[in-house]
């Protein structure tokens, strides 16, 4: 028995079955896998490492700590005072200033008279004079008029006012008690250079 399909049938037909291979040509499609991306390699260009430059270390020239230490390592001790009276028994004064000078001046003299400050000022001028030393020893000062007076030949006292004169390195030439200006006072000194030293006997008044 033959079938007999119409024509309608036919064309319905046929539009199914390229219905379906298009569906499936689709499917085939979509699940086609996309084509990777390429990978872009970014490869870091490699960069020297920094040179440190080396610290200079300043060596200073001038550094005042060192100066610090070097003025404390040189400390200057206190100065011992000296005695009032020298070993040679004369008073300091008068042992220092015959280290001096060749011939040495003394005005003896008590500061509350105004006398024996013109006899004082006196002595002193004739000092200058005559090139000597010259040194005030007031008769107030217990120590070296004391001194002194031990020292004068023949236990006498010392003249207020008056003036001796020594001679290097500790000799006692002159003793001249009273009031003398500059110019006897100056001439005795240069006679002093060659005179004997003094035995007891006061010369002037």
């Amino acid at each position: 028995m033959t079938v007999q399909v119409s024509r309608p049938v036919k064309i319905f037909a046929l539009v199914a079955v390229i219905a379906c291979f298009g569906g499936v040509a689709m499917l085939s499609l979509h699940k086609k896998p996309n084509a990777a991306a390429p990978v872009i390699s970014h490869t870091a260009t490699p960069t020297a490492p920094a040179t440190k430059t080396p610290a200079v270390t300043k060596t200073p020239t001038h550094t005042k700590a060192s100066t610090k230490t070097e003025h404390a390592t040189h400390v200057k001790k206190a100065a011992t005072p000296q005695p009032a009276i020298a070993e040679n028994g004369l008073p300091t004064t008068i042992a220092d200033a015959l280290h001096s000078h060749r011939i040495v001046v003394v005005s003896v003299f008590d500061p509350q008279s105004s006398t024996d400050a013109v006899s004082y000022a006196e002595a002193r001028a004739g000092a200058q004079e005559a090139g000597a030393g010259f040194v005030g020893v007031s008769l107030m000062d217990s120590a070296e008029a004391g001194a002194l007076t031990s020292l004068i030949p023949g236990g006498g006292l010392l003249p207020s006012p008056g003036v001796l004169i020594y001679r290097r390195p500790d000799t006692l030439v002159q003793l001249m008690g009273g009031f003398n200006d500059r110019d006897v006072v100056a001439q005795a000194a240069e006679q002093s250079l060659t005179a004997s030293p003094f035995t007891g006997t006061s010369s002037g008044s």
